[in-house]
C-alpha cells in the first residue's frame, strides 16, 4: 500500500503538468519539496512550480505546437517514475523528447522530492532541435 502513495502522487503531478494546471500542481508538493536537476536543486513548492511555469510559458511563446504526455510506474516501494514525452513542432523541425522524474511522497501523499533524469541522447537531441530553431532555453 505504501507504494501507492508515490504512484498516486506522481500520476496527479504528471496529469496537472501535462495540462499546465500549475495551481493544482503546487498543492501536490510539500512546502519544503526539493527538485533536483543535475547539479541544481530548486527548493520549495512555489519555486518549483515557477520553474515549470517558466518553461511552459517559453514553449508556448516559442514553438508552433506542442503536446505533452506521461506515464507513471512504481519504482520499488519508496518512489515512482514519471516518463514524459514532449512533442514539439517549429516550422519543418520536429522534436520527440523523453525524460523522467523520480518522485517521492510523504505519508499524506504529498511530494517531497523530485529528481529529473535525462535519458541517454535526449539532452543532445533537445540542444540540436533548439539550435535548428534558433532558440535557447531560459535558465
Amino acid at each position: 500500500m505504501q507504494q501507492n502513495r508515490h504512484v498516486e502522487a506522481a500520476t496527479a503531478l504528471a496529469a496537472t503538468l501535462n495540462i499546465e494546471n500549475y495551481n493544482v500542481a503546487e498543492m501536490l508538493l510539500t512546502p519544503q519539496c526539493q527538485y533536483k536537476i543535475g547539479e541544481t536543486t530548486v527548493s520549495g513548492s512555489v519555486a518549483i512550480i515557477e520553474s515549470y511555469r517558466l518553461i511552459g510559458d517559453w514553449v508556448k511563446a516559442t514553438f508552433e505546437s506542442y503536446s505533452y504526455e506521461s506515464k507513471v510506474a512504481a519504482d520499488g516501494d519508496d518512489q515512482a517514475i514519471i516518463t514524459y514525452r514532449d512533442r514539439i513542432r517549429h516550422g519543418e523541425h520536429r522534436l520527440d523528447h523523453h525524460c523522467q522524474q523520480v518522485v517521492k511522497a510523504d505519508q499524506q501523499g504529498r511530494i517531497f522530492e523530485i529528481r529529473h533524469v535525462d535519458l541517454p541522447g535526449e539532452p543532445e537531441k533537445v540542444a540540436a532541435f533548439n539550435a535548428a530553431c534558433g532558440v535557447s532555453k531560459p535558465q
